[in-house]
């Protein structure tokens, strides 16, 4: 990629939206996952356990769909902030982010074959702008821009669902993160059970 272009694909993946929202103004993120439900469902919270907002998809549409909604200051679901629709028709799994208004986001797709673990990436126009990599199984991954960390997500032993840390720990658009955490999970879990 050219210093220009990946400039450009670095100002697109830093952007946000211009109305305050908690969920997307958050650095750190808990994700409590609801494992006994035929929905996938998340909750964000902060790390005080305020509710930022929430996650919906369903375990069997194909493909799969999911939408995320803040969380207004009383509780109350608020408004979309962004859906992701997976691809039916493809060699590898894909999905893609739009925001509130269907622009497309970007696209994540899982590398088919690595020699060492498992790796995904996000693109933008057709170039790669973030990588998403890590220990999948253990829910311990990172994702990249021009090989720097923008994000970490840590899985939280000491719970009774599901719990993940998001950290935002550089300047990339919260709605890519959010989104690219879903799509892993959804994909991992999906994948242990069809092996299973």
């Amino acid at each position: 990629m050219t210093n220009a272009s990946a400039t450009s694909a670095n100002q697109t993946v830093e952007s946000t939206t211009n109305a305050p929202n908690a969920l997307l103004d958050a650095k750190d993120v808990v994700m409590k996952k609801k494992i006994m439900s035929l929905r996938e469902h998340y909750d964000f919270e902060d790390p005080s356990g305020r509710k930022l907002g929430e996650g919906d998809g369903n375990f069997f549409q194909v493909p799969a769909k999911f939408k995320i909604i803040s969380t207004d200051p009383s509780g109350n679901p608020g408004e979309e902030i962004m859906h992701i629709d997976g691809k039916l028709l493809s060699i590898r799994h894909e999905f893609d982010l739009y925001d509130a208004s269907g622009q497309l986001l970007g696209a994540i797709k899982k590398k088919i074959a690595k020699l060492i673990g498992q790796e995904y990436w996000l693109e933008q126009n057709g170039q790669e702008v973030m990588r998403i990599y890590g220990d999948f199984t253990a829910h311990e991954y990172v994702m990249s821009i021009n090989s720097q960390t923008v994000a970490q997500v840590h899985k939280k032993w000491v719970s009774i669902r599901d719990q993940f840390e998001v950290s935002l720990t550089g300047n990339v658009d919260p709605r890519l993160v959010l989104g690219s955490v879903i799509v892993v999970e959804h994909l991992e879990v999906t994948e242990r059970e069809s092996t299973s």
